[in-house]
């Protein structure tokens, strides 16, 4: 048994076309496009029918991947290369015997009207149609700019515009998930990753502490196991079982069926990697995307409990780099939950594939046995799925939450719109005010706010509509002189206007109109509000008279806004407290509001105060 030797990885040899060949051509119609820090992707066009055709389109897909031009992900590559499949498909049985010699410079405005119809006939959505014809002009304008003579002129015309049909409609826009979710689903991955990091710390490392080399001291025990995993990397179910006959009596327990148990033990799990993604991305409103090609060095420049995310935004064209400054601290802030994601991730590291040693999301793949990660290997919203069944969570119409990761960025700037009261220019990081209005403002989520400010908004130009009758004292001793001016100033009857002028009316704050046909009541009933709303009624009539009890009361608002809290002030009194200042003194020469001022001064200053508000009559 002695002689037996360990297990060896086998390896194979790939077929050529999938060897990895950067900068160099496999064929005319078949390449690797390199990509800085990525793996290449293929370009396969051997198979095309209108093999001249192809060529064409080979070569311009290679030089608009160049860095910097239009495509610059792998993704992308594939879009164009399956264009380019369609259009060699639609040439082919449009050239008929001739597809051999068939160019880009044969196609005419026809062709291309054709192509489009083509496609909306046989794509499973007028959208996807539309997307695969924006593709395919996109190449051929690419022939036009680099060889104008190569197209026929009569199609440059053509080329300067998409489609003959409607743009579909695209707006089929992404909503936030509502408060409700979004706190369950915060606090399903706090509690998910407080047992992620006891199991992969304290638990892990107590059971490798404890574990010897199994090959020495046996496999029956798991604490060995673990050791020969956290010093070894994952194990094969088959390797496992290959050491039971190593040595005699030293055969591990029945092991089969617990190779996930194993490994979970000490190498995080998908489920994990999920939890601390989630949190991330609701925590900091990074697109989705760009939170999943994170490197394991994205942290930059940390200082007074802030650090800044390096990421990279590929949808933005020649500035693909992009830095995010978020709080650092604990794992309640998103410095720390990366951070807690280097620590939790670190054991699995070490053994991990060399291309995916650089990525922050790598986990032990029980599919194929091996540690992967970064954005070719980890799926997110599959994971995301298991974790929602795992802690059930539900959505706001009692169903299972389906994570879509556009709605976690929708749901943090839902948020951040609603801590910072509407504020749009705040909203606009990373992109321009209008993309932020469209895009996550104008969302269903948010639209009782906007509902509420459009409320408010009328509510207050209504409040402000409402303008005081203000009579100073040389235009009140015009009115006393002219009943028929003073009537039609006041818009009462001339009777009621020398009694309003007379005093016979007055109130605490001003004169009333008509006390028994107040705004804010029924008509033939007596006003019913407090006697402060004199200053927001339509009714009232301010005149010199009434300016002691106006600054006294003001003292009065200037106290209780010393004691009461700013909001709360402003809702009972600030609207008030506005109207003295901008619409009532200013109406007044400064003699006057001297003499005002005096007389509220006086050896008796409650006089002018209500017994309500401690003046004289007033319980001590």
């Amino acid at each position: 048994m002695s002689g037996l030797r360990r297990p060896r990885r086998a390896n194979f040899a790939l077929p050529l076309a999938e060897v990895e060949q950067a900068g160099e051509d496999i064929s005319p119609l078949a390449f690797r496009i390199p990509f800085p820090g990525r793996p290449s992707t293929l370009v396969d066009l051997t198979d095309a029918k209108c093999p001249v055709f192809a060529r064409e389109l080979a070569a311009t897909i290679r030089s608009m991947a160049q860095v910097g031009r239009r495509i610059a992900s792998r993704g992308s590559v594939q879009s164009y290369t399956q264009v380019a499949r369609k259009m060699d498909m639609f040439f082919a049985l449009r050239a008929g015997g001739g597809a051999a010699a068939w160019t880009a410079g044969r196609i005419t405005p026809q062709d291309v009207d054709d192509f489009e119809t083509w496609l909306y006939d046989t794509a499973p959505t007028d959208r996807t149609a539309y997307s695969l014809l924006t593709i395919a002009l996109t190449m051929l304008r690419e022939i036009r700019d680099a060889r104008p003579e190569t197209l026929s002129p009569t199609l440059h015309d053509r080329l300067m515009f998409v489609g003959r049909r409607p743009r579909p409609s695209f707006d089929k826009r992404v909503d936030a998930y509502s408060p409700q979710v979004a706190q369950a689903l915060r606090e399903a991955c706090r509690r998910h990753i407080r047992e992620a990091v006891r199991r992969l710390t304290v638990e892990a490392d107590a059971l490798v502490a404890a574990g010897e080399d199994p090959l020495v001291n046996g496999w029956g025990r798991r604490a060995n196991v673990l050791w020969y995993l956290d010093r070894h990397g994952p194990l094969p179910v088959r390797q496992l079982m290959a050491f039971r006959t190593r040595r005699a009596g030293m055969g591990p327990e029945p092991w089969e069926g617990r190779q996930r148990e194993l490994h979970h033990a000490v190498f995080p799990t998908a489920e994990d990697l999920a939890a601390l993604y989630l949190l991330l991305v609701l925590s900091t409103g990074l697109e989705p995307e760009c939170a999943l090609e994170l490197s394991v060095d994205c942290l930059k420049n940390p200082t007074r409990g802030y650090v800044e995310i390096e990421y990279i935004k590929r949808r933005r064209h020649g500035r693909e780099l992009n830095r995010m400054r978020v709080r650092d601290g604990g794992v309640s802030t998103p410095g720390g939950l990366i951070r807690l994601a280097l620590r939790l991730t670190r054991r699995a590291r070490v053994h991990a594939w060399d291309d995916s040693k650089s990525a922050l999301w790598i986990y032990w793949q029980d599919r194929t046995g091996r540690i992967s990660g970064g954005q070719r290997h980890f799926r997110p919203r599959h994971a995301a799925g298991l974790f929602c069944e795992r802690y059930d969570l539900r959505d706001e119409h009692g169903d299972r939450l389906a994570v879509q990761l556009k709605r976690l960025r929708k749901t943090y700037k839902a948020e951040y719109y609603r801590a910072t009261k509407g504020q749009l220019p705040l909203l606009a990081r990373g992109h321009s005010t209008e993309v932020a209005a469209t895009h996550y403002a104008d969302i269903p989520a948010l639209r009782p706010l906007h509902e509420a400010a459009v409320a408010d908004g009328l509510t207050q130009a209504l409040e402000e509509a409402v303008q005081l009758r203000v009579i100073p004292p040389q235009r009140e001793a015009e009115l006393q002189q002219d009943a028929a001016a003073a009537a039609k100033q006041l818009d009462v009857g001339q009777e009621e206007a020398k009694r309003l002028l007379g005093g016979e009316m007055d109130l605490w704050l001003s004169s009333c109109r008509d006390f028994f046909n107040s705004p804010f009541g029924s008509a033939g009933q007596a006003c019913p509000v407090p006697f402060w709303s004199c200053l927001n009624c339509s009714n009232a009539v301010i005149t010199s008279r009434k300016l002691p009890a106006v600054l006294a009361y003001l003292d009065h608002l200037e106290d209780q806004r010393q004691g009461m809290p700013a909001e709360a002030f402003e809702l009972v009194h600030g609207r008030t407290r506005q109207r003295i200042l901008t619409q009532v003194l200013p109406a007044f020469p400064d003699a006057v509001l001297t003499e005002a001022r005096a007389i509220a001064e006086a050896t008796r200053p409650l006089e002018h105060l209500p017994p309500l508000l401690g003046g004289i009559g007033s319980r001590q």
